[in-house]
């Protein structure tokens, strides 16, 4: 039987069409093993921190570029808002062409702009920095999109809060990379160097994420046409809702990065004080955010944390500037709330459009971030010019961190 011609041809005809088989199938539609998600989330991980520390590297040498270079709070604050200008064109196309050609070539592309465009300001001119950081910018508007739209590919409906907190940890070790490393080089050694620096960082990001990483969409898209029709029809009212919450808390919170080391330095602090004052938000959001995200998967909380995290902020904001003497006890309270947003903003936003247009969800989430971070830094730094003091800009930045927690509310469903 075992011998029978017949079934020695059926085996030889399977054996055949298996061996055909990853040929017939799109290799971006290929199930990745379970263990390699994590390995994935890894590399994100370090892209995104990447991203943190270019994003952060103004702030700790901002008294040295007004001392040195001789640029206004204004311009220091539009070097910020710069860098989030290219994303408010680039994030809605470059969400759109992930879910199209892949998250691979986008994400290469991406992070070569923001090497590049890194390395372009070592001539310290300010027509060299301004164009760097644009072109920095560009391609970590286009980056961050494609970031949480790859952790949502491999985590939807497994382990989704978990990934998004853990992945929410890599900005706040940017940050405090950044904000305690940079300065300490920026004096010791010059601003050029803390450029050459972070475009170097930049680069080991691009190496590693073209060696190592590959496509794959999710299991839900196989059924699912690809189409190059272009149209927010079809994401839902939710994620417009989401991307408001991102908006606010972010004006709020890189307003206060961007200029709490030049206040902490204003009420006494010296450098290295004020940095670390600065960062505990985002050391408090390392250990608290991973926390968040398993809670989030544990019980399904999505609204009310939203809510409460959004007025401690404010209110921790609003007691950093009116009793600066007890600064350390108010930033562990605002990294609290720091700690709880992205990880359930990234969620939702995972979760409340098509798993096939999570690209275009993502992009629409970090455009209006861009709008309102780009437009916002520079008011609130415009504040401190006009009146000589800090007061008008930390009322402005905890009114709008308030404001999130009225956003959230929205998302509550009838």
């Amino acid at each position: 039987m075992l011998n029978s011609p017949l079934l020695s041809k059926s085996v030889d005809i399977c054996f055949r069409q298996y061996a055909k088989l990853p040929a017939m199938i799109k290799p971006d539609l290929i199930e990745t093993p379970t263990v390699s998600r994590w390995w994935i989330l890894g590399l994100v991980h370090f892209s995104v921190l990447t991203f943190g520390v270019t994003l952060q590297m103004i702030p700790p040498i901002l008294g040295i570029l007004v001392n040195t270079i001789g640029m206004t709070h204004t311009q220091a604050g539009a070097l910020m808002g710069l860098f989030t200008l290219p994303g408010i064109f680039l994030a809605l196309p470059g969400g759109y062409l992930s879910d199209i050609i892949g998250t691979r070539k986008v994400g290469l592309m991406a992070f070569a702009l923001m090497t590049s465009g890194t390395f372009l300001m070592i001539p310290l001119d300010p027509s060299f920095l301004f164009l760097g950081r644009a072109l920095a910018g560009v391609g970590a508007g286009i980056l961050v999109v494609v970031a949480p739209q790859i952790i949502s590919h491999r985590f939807l409906g497994r382990e989704l809060g978990m990934a998004m907190g853990i992945f929410n940890t890599a900005v706040p070790l940017g940050t405090i990379l950044a904000f305690n490393v940079m300065g300490r080089i920026g004096e010791s050694w010059g601003i050029w160097v803390v450029i050459t620096s972070t475009g170097g960082l930049s680069l080991v990001g691009l190496t590693a994420f073209y060696l190592t990483f590959a496509d794959e969409r999710p299991s839900a898209d196989i059924s699912v046409p690809v189409s190059w029709s272009f149209s927010l029809r079809g994401l839902g009212k939710r994620i417009w809702i989401v991307s408001l919450v991102w908006t606010l808390f972010n004006i709020s919170l890189l307003a206060f990065f961007t200029f709490s080391i030049d206040f902490f330095s204003s009420c006494g602090y010296d450098q290295k004080t004020s940095g670390f004052l600065s960062s505990i938000p985002m050391i408090v959001s390392i250990f608290l955010a991973p926390l968040v995200g398993i809670a989030l998967d544990r019980f399904g909380w999505r609204i009310m944390p939203l809510f409460i995290s959004g007025l401690l902020c404010g209110v921790s904001i609003f007691l950093i500037f009116h009793d600066p003497l007890r600064a350390f006890l108010w930033a562990t309270t605002l990294g609290i709330g720091v700690s709880i947003i992205p990880p359930v903003v990234f969620t939702l936003a995972g979760e409340v459009v098509p798993a096939e247009r999570a690209g275009l969800g993502f992009g629409l989430l970090s455009t209006l971030f861009n709008v309102g971070v780009f437009f916002g830094i520079p008011l609130i730094g415009s504040f401190r010019d006009m009146t000589g003091g800090y007061g008008p800009s930390f009322t402005a930045m905890a009114l709008l961190a308030m404001a999130t927690s009225a956003a959230s509310l929205l998302l509550i469903k009838k």
